[in-house]
C-alpha cells in the first residue's frame, strides 16, 4: 500500500498507519508554514519599494539632490508604470503655471454662451479634480498631440450644449511671487492670466 510516496507493506498494523497519516499531516503544516513566510516576505518587500518608490518620486522635484535623482532613476519604471509620479510640482516649493480652458459655444439660432473648466461651481469636488485634470493634460500635452486632445474637448463641448460651433482657448495662470503677494497682490490679479486662443471648430467638422 503507499499513501502518498510513503510506502506500507500489506497487512500493517494500524498504529504504523496513523504514524504515516501524522507525518503526512505534520507535512503539509510544514508547507503551509513555509508557503505562509514566503508570502509574508514577498509583502514586505514590495512594501518597503513601493514606499521608498513614492517617497522618491516628491524627493526628486527641483531643487533635489543628484542622490535622490538617482534612486528616481531606479524606480522610475515602477513609477510610470502604477501612475504614481504624478501631481507633486502642484505642492512642490516652486510650483508651476496652473491651466484652465475657455470657451465660447455658438448656438444654432446665433446665441452664445460662455465657460471656463475647472470652476469652483463644478459639485462635486471629485468632478471638480476631473476638469482640473483635462485643463491641466491639455496645458502640457506634446504639439503633436495637443490638437487632437484640442479637438476631442471641442467635441464633447459641441455635444453637450448642442452648439453648431465652439472656440477654444487656453488660459495659463502664473503664480504671483512672494513679494509681489507682500507688496498687496493677489492670486486672481488680471496680469497673472495669459490666454492662447486654440481654433474654432464646427460641430458638422467634429464628427
Amino acid at each position: 500500500m503507499e499513501t502518498n510516496g510513503h510506502h506500507l507493506p500489506p497487512g500493517a498494523p494500524k498504529a504504523v498507519f496513523g504514524e504515516v497519516v501524522a507525518s503526512m499531516a505534520e507535512d503539509r503544516r510544514a508547507s503551509r508554514h513555509t508557503l505562509r513566510r514566503i508570502g509574508r516576505l514577498a509583502l514586505n518587500t514590495w512594501l518597503v519599494i513601493h514606499l521608498t518608490a513614492i517617497i522618491a518620486a516628491p524627493a526628486t522635484v527641483g531643487p533635489s539632490s543628484q542622490s535622490a535623482r538617482k534612486v528616481w532613476e531606479i524606480f522610475s519604471p515602477y513609477l510610470q508604470a502604477c501612475y504614481l509620479n504624478h501631481g507633486f510640482h502642484y505642492f512642490a516649493p516652486q510650483p508651476g503655471s496652473s491651466h484652465l480652458v475657455s470657451w465660447t459655444a455658438t448656438m444654432a439660432d446665433g446665441s452664445t454662451k460662455s465657460g471656463v473648466f475647472p470652476n469652483p461651481e463644478i459639485q462635486p469636488r471629485l468632478l471638480y479634480h476631473r476638469h482640473f485634470m483635462l485643463s491641466e493634460f491639455l496645458g502640457n500635452a506634446d504639439p503633436e498631440l495637443q490638437q487632437q486632445v484640442i479637438r476631442s474637448y471641442a467635441r464633447n463641448l459641441c455635444r453637450e450644449h448642442s452648439a453648431v460651433s465652439v472656440s477654444v482657448s487656453l488660459v495659463r495662470h502664473d503664480l504671483p511671487t512672494m513679494e509681489r503677494v507682500r507688496a498687496g497682490g493677489t492670486l486672481e490679479d488680471g496680469d497673472l492670466y495669459e490666454e492662447q486662443p486654440l481654433g474654432m471648430f464646427r460641430w458638422d467638422e467634429l464628427q
